[in-house]
């Protein structure tokens, strides 16, 4: 296992994405909440043709939705947008153990049980925001080692969208069980280990069943708030 991963060298562009996504991620910006062009060039002190081009690539992952003569805003999760993430979440999860649970070797394996010591520490530091995205490597390394290029490119246009829920999650669990990915991804790696694809596609299911549920709680919570503001 190679201890350093390579140096990303970003445009201006992927620079401004990464971090108006974070923000969005994390609960900086709220759902519903308006971004303006203005707005980020004065908080990013850069000029508004990359802030214009990063908002284009921001709305294609749906994280902010624009409207004519409305500008942009953050946008607002239902529970029916949780249930189109995760069954496509689940159809590309079995879709990548179709192509590779007769291609992963012991280095895989290797690679993937590391990454589920590593998210064991992170809990254990209480970094959860570190065990989130530990957790969700895990799944993109299985959609990655798949080089299906078509897989990938759907993958990374819901990835975000995932990682947004399941902050609202966290927001509505506070005391949520991060024990229980730690069990998911164990009992992956032994149906990928068993070769077994009928076992692995009904743990996929399971899980992002379960999962959806516990993010539909997260975004009810939002939008009790959002309705308590206005």
């Amino acid at each position: 296992m190679p201890r350093l991963s390579q140096v990303r060298t970003l445009s201006l562009r992927e620079q401004i994405v990464e971090q108006i996504r974070n923000a969005i991620i994390e609960g900086r910006f709220n759902p519903g909440d308006r971004i303006t062009e203005a707005q980020l060039t004065e908080e990013l002190g850069v000029s508004r043709t990359p802030i214009r081009e990063a908002l284009i690539l921001l709305e294609r992952e749906w994280l902010i939705i624009s409207a004519p003569n409305h500008g942009s805003m953050v946008r607002i999760f239902t529970e029916r947008d949780i249930d189109d993430i995760f069954s496509m979440r689940t159809t590309l999860e079995n879709f990548a153990g179709e192509l590779i649970i007769d291609r992963l070797d012991e280095s895989d394996y290797m690679s993937l049980l590391k990454s589920v010591d590593d998210q064991k520490q992170a809990i254990q530091h209480g970094d959860f925001k570190k065990v989130r995205s530990i957790d969700m490597a895990f799944h993109r390394y299985l959609i990655e080692r798949s080089d299906h290029r078509l897989l990938i490119r759907q993958w990374a246009e819901i990835v975000a969208q995932i990682a947004a829920v399941l902050y609202l999650r966290a927001e509505a669990i506070p005391d949520y069980d991060e024990y229980q990915s730690i069990n998911d991804h164990v009992a992956i790696v032994q149906a990928y280990q068993d070769r077994d694809l009928a076992r692995l596609k009904r743990l996929n299911t399971q899980i992002n069943v379960r999962v959806a549920g516990e993010c539909r709680m997260g975004v009810a919570r939002r939008i009790r708030q959002l309705a308590e503001r206005d």
